[in-house]
């Protein structure tokens, strides 16, 4: 029998992890809207897929724009964390029955909710359940074109080096690819019953990696042991106290390299792990070794230097 498939408004479209979900949710049956700011660009938005430009900050436009809409997805970047509080105003106005708001990444904890975007993260969900709103939320971990592409979890594949953050050697980095991410959207909210996504918080995991399993895969890639660097756990946590305290904004990759080597990624994605139905999840051979990890937005020139000066063993 065809399954029943959910009325989908999507808000950021534009991004290098949202469109890739966007493409993938546009490719089910389920009819999809796009929600767009004033002057945004919706010329490479898939044929199939309707659109309608809104100003959030009209909460009456946005009611407006969810008539007929089962669940309301939220895929905007860091910039626009704080602008999901219209969906929070607006849909219990409405007949939506689920929102998921942006998260795409882990559950932080006390620590890492005092890096900004995470706690903005957090009052939106907040809001929303004051609101009595269903709420599910994807979390993926670290993106693998991200963490083994910039540098930023101390990763560097070009130049065959790896920092090591306390037991980062031992301990396992979870991995998604953009890819998997973009499949397991739309496996999740195409067609599941609402009934059975309210109020959950999902994790992803395409693969987990640990750091000698990266050095391992970077001797075969390159023909030599990379070069390895260590940091002390006292050495991250100092960098990340004087990146948040002093508004640097790199204190999200300290504290990711920090709960790597503590051993909390996985405690933070939770235990309610969604599978892909037939899904071929990739390797790390196959990311590594064969080539095939993608390609992260461009990063700009004076992150790409920051990041490269941490590759270094001195202790602050």
């Amino acid at each position: 029998m065809e399954p029943q498939y959910n009325r989908i408004a999507i808000y950021g479209h534009r991004g290098w992890a949202s469109s890739k979900i966007v493409e993938a949710l546009a490719a089910t049956k389920a009819p999809i809207k796009i929600l767009y700011r004033p002057g945004s660009d919706v010329s490479g938005l898939p044929p199939n897929v309707s659109k309608e430009e809104v100003d959030v900050e009209d909460v009456t436009a946005v009611i407006a724009a969810l008539k007929d809409i089962d669940i309301v997805i939220s895929l905007v970047g860091h910039e626009g964390v704080s602008r999901q509080h219209a969906f929070v105003k607006a849909i219990p106005h409405t007949k939506v029955q689920l929102f998921s708001p942006s998260d795409l990444a882990a559950r932080y904890d006390e620590q890492g909710n005092r890096v900004p975007v995470n706690r903005k993260k957090l009052e939106v969900e907040t809001a929303a359940k004051e609101a009595g709103i269903p709420i599910t939320v994807v979390l993926t971990g670290n993106f693998a074109e991200f963490a083994l592409n910039t540098m930023a979890m101390g990763v560097d594949i070009a130049k065959n080096r790896i920092t090591f953050s306390a037991n980062s050697a031992e301990e396992s980095l979870n991995l998604c690819t953009r890819s998997y991410v973009g499949a397991a959207y739309a496996s999740i909210f195409s067609s599941t019953p609402i009934s059975e996504l309210k109020d959950r918080v999902i994790g992803l995991t395409e693969l987990e990696a640990t750091g000698n399993d990266l050095a391992a895969a970077f001797e075969v890639k390159h023909g030599k042991k990379p070069e390895i660097f260590k940091h002390s756990s006292n050495k991250v946590d100092d960098e990340f106290e004087h990146t948040v305290s002093n508004g640097i904004p790199f204190a999200l990759a300290w504290y990711c390299r920090k709960i790597w080597g503590a051993g909390q990624l996985e405690q933070m994605m939770g235990t309610d792990i969604w599978e892909v139905p037939g899904y071929s999840k990739i390797s790390l051979t196959d990311l590594i070794v064969g080539g095939k990890i993608g390609a992260y937005r461009d990063m700009p020139p004076p992150v790409s230097e920051y990041f490269d000066t941490t590759f270094c063993n001195d202790e602050r």
